[in-house]
């Protein structure tokens, strides 16, 4: 019964932190720390709110490491991603197994919903059939693209242009970070280059590929994407849902008596 606690509330935890983060401007720097990093890097959750631009879409993001023996490692993770007219949005994906879920052999999925016109976000647990909800601050109007790169003197900004993708006009750039010999340990520069190409029209970006030499390679492409209203139930938390406040929380181990 513990074991099974342990394993539903680890598996909220993750779903909410992976979406109370902010999105970064480099998948590459928190390659290392799991497949988590990886999706909250483009997904991860922001008070923009971006109004009459309604979309949905499939996005894949994908993961190779390649070991000094040559060999390998992929990771996929596949999404679900829905925008209204009034700035609602929603993200449903799948996610590998991991720690206690790693246990139990399986992986699961995880639904957020960023309701402005609420004030609300919700974190969904299919499995407890609950919704956490957490505030967030007044929501701002959408804004140019605009992305702060980390250590800006050492950073390269190379102009890509405009080219149609998936249907979309998106405009892109390069940038090189540099990391110099010797920061962490390195005996040479090390170059983390980052190529993204963002949809001003739809406010998101469509493709994105970061390459860094200590982790591996990275790369996030929206699929399918349809500009029609989605469906007004995916903003919705479902009525037979039992509503929390606050984040889900992990047990670390057996209550007083347990």
């Amino acid at each position: 019964m513990i074991r099974r606690l342990l394993t539903i509330s680890g598996a909220g935890l993750i779903t909410a932190s992976l979406f109370a983060q902010p999105p970064g401007p480099h998948m590459g720097r928190d390659m290392g720390r799991g497949d988590f990093s990886l999706v909250r890097a483009e997904f991860g959750g922001s008070n923009k709110v971006v109004p009459g631009a309604p979309y949905s879409a499939q996005a894949v993001t994908q993961f190779t490491q390649t070991l000094a023996n040559g060999d390998h490692i992929q990771r996929t993770t596949n999404a679900s991603m829905a925008r209204d007219s009034q700035g609602r949005t929603r993200t449903e994906r799948s996610f590998g197994a991991i720690g206690a879920l790693s246990a139990e052999g399986r992986g699961g999925r995880a639904v957020m919903i960023f309701d402005p016109v609420a004030s609300k976000s919700y974190v969904l647990d299919a499995q407890s059939r609950t919704a956490r909800s957490m505030p967030i601050p007044a929501a701002k109007s959408g804004t140019p693209h605009a992305r702060p790169e980390q250590s800006a003197a050492s950073a390269k900004t190379e102009d890509l242009g405009t080219q149609v993708m998936q249907g979309l006009s998106a405009q892109g750039k390069r940038v090189t970070r540099a990391i110099p010999a010797g920061k962490e340990g390195n005996e040479k520069e090390i170059d983390i280059v980052t190529e993204t190409w963002y949809s001003p029209d739809l406010q998101v970006v469509v493709m994105s590929k970061t390459s860094d030499p200590r982790f591996g390679e990275s790369t996030y492409q929206l699929n399918a994407i349809t500009r029609a209203e989605p469906d007004p139930s995916l903003f919705a938390v479902p009525a037979d849902y039992a509503v929390k406040e606050g984040r889900p929380m992990m047990r670390r181990g057996p209550g007083p008596g347990q």
